[in-house]
């Protein structure tokens, strides 16, 4: 596909973004408008900054408990910390293409302020799509999706398959299952590779734990947003 093709493709496929409506529901939106509209905020999560390094002493923290070797033990413990660092990354805003699903999270007993809380289902649109990162996940809850299917849309996005690999143990150390991912940690490894957008198709959707299949959209730069 030549240069000139490409650049016609993604044009079109901006018109057609830019034509789609998308739900976010909240449960109070005052602080909301006396900001003008969405704000940048960030995030942390913890990751591995050495892997190698880490599954080392990880490695020698067993081997000493096992021998009960205490003066080891507490040495590799306090080497532990050395390889894990926080990741700062901006905090997606979550849409949905479907406004029953926004309502669920449009409920004001959410809201800290509760009683003065005005819950709002918002109209967004795009401005732009930027680079996209879509995740077919149907018949996934929407805080737990499968790994491989994460996997399969961060490699048709043209991310490397040893990279990805690579990352996602940097940030998924603590899990004694891989089959799953939080939806927080797949925001952080998004930004990782330089995502805007990331899309999960067909994910159960709703606060209250997931019941309507829908398309939810993360999105990192919130100048792409326009409340409607």
């Amino acid at each position: 596909m030549n240069d000139v093709i490409k650049k016609l493709l993604r044009e079109s496929l901006n018109e057609i973004a830019n034509d789609e409506i998308w739900y976010h529901g909240t449960p109070d939106v005052t602080k909301l408008e006396r900001e003008g509209g969405f704000t940048h905020k960030t995030m942390k999560v913890q990751y591995v900054t050495d892997l190698k390094k880490y599954y080392e002493v990880q490695n020698n923290l067993k081997l000493a408990r096992e021998e009960m070797d205490e003066a080891k033990y507490f040495k590799y413990l306090d080497m532990v910390a050395q390889y894990r660092d926080d990741f700062e990354f901006r905090k997606p805003i979550f849409l949905t293409n479907d406004e029953a699903v926004a309502r669920t999270y449009a409920d004001h007993r959410r809201a800290f302020d509760y009683q003065n809380a005005w819950e709002k289902v918002l109209k967004i649109k795009m401005s732009n799509v930027g680079k996209i990162i879509t995740i077919v996940a149907k018949g996934d809850r929407f805080r737990f999706i499968n790994s491989n299917k994460v996997k399969k849309g961060f490699m048709n996005a043209g991310i490397n398959e040893r990279d990805f690999d690579e990352t996602f143990n940097k940030f998924t150390f603590y899990q004694k299952s891989k089959d799953g991912i939080r939806t927080d940690m797949i925001a952080a490894i998004g930004e990782w590779f330089g995502a805007d957008i990331i899309d999960v198709d067909g994910v159960l959707d709703s606060y209250n734990g997931g019941s309507i299949e829908s398309t939810v959209r993360m999105v990192y730069d919130v100048k792409l947003l326009t409340i409607i």
